[in-house]
C-alpha cells in the first residue's frame, strides 16, 4: 500500500465554481478588443510605439488555483495576436519580496521613460489587504 498522506484532496465544489468564474481566453480577447475599439475609435494610428507585458505568477503554483492555465494562453494572446513583447516571470520562493521588487523595477525601466510606451503588468495569484489596507500578493 502507498502513503495516502501524499495524495492531495480534489478541489471542492466551491473551488471548482471559483475556477469556472475565471474569464475564458476567448471572452478576454473579445473584451480586450472591445475596450481597444472604444478607447481608440476609427484611429488608424497605433497609440503606442512599444508595448511590454510582464505576466507574474508564483514559482510554486497553488493546485487549487492553477494560474498557468490562464497565464500561458494570455501570453500567447499578447505576443501572437497583438505582437507585444511579453514575458512570463515566476516569483521565486526564496527572497521573493526583493526579487519581485527588482524584477518590476527592471520592467518599468524598459525603453526608458517614454510616453509612447505602454507597460502592462498582470499578476496571477492570490491577494489580500494588510492591516494598514495595503494590497499584498500572497502565495
Amino acid at each position: 500500500m502507498g502513503d495516502d498522506s501524499l495524495i492531495e484532496a480534489p478541489p471542492s465544489a466551491n473551488e471548482i465554481d471559483r475556477l469556472r468564474h475565471h474569464i475564458t481566453l476567448k471572452n478576454f480577447e473579445k473584451a480586450l478588443q472591445s475596450a481597444a475599439d472604444i478607447a481608440f475609435p476609427n484611429d488608424t494610428r497605433q497609440p503606442y510605439t512599444e508595448v511590454y507585458v510582464l505576466l507574474i505568477a508564483w514559482e510554486e503554483e497553488d493546485f487549487q488555483l492553477p494560474v498557468s492555465l490562464e497565464i500561458e494562453p494570455l501570453s500567447d494572446v499578447f505576443s501572437g495576436l497583438y505582437g507585444f513583447e511579453t514575458e512570463i516571470w515566476r516569483i521565486p520562493n526564496e527572497n521573493s519580496h526583493n526579487e519581485l521588487n527588482r524584477r518590476v523595477l527592471d520592467f518599468v525601466s524598459l525603453g526608458g521613460d517614454n510616453r509612447d510606451h505602454l507597460k502592462i503588468v498582470y499578476y496571477g495569484g492570490h491577494g489580500l489587504l494588510t492591516k494598514n489596507r495595503r494590497a499584498a500578493w500572497a502565495r
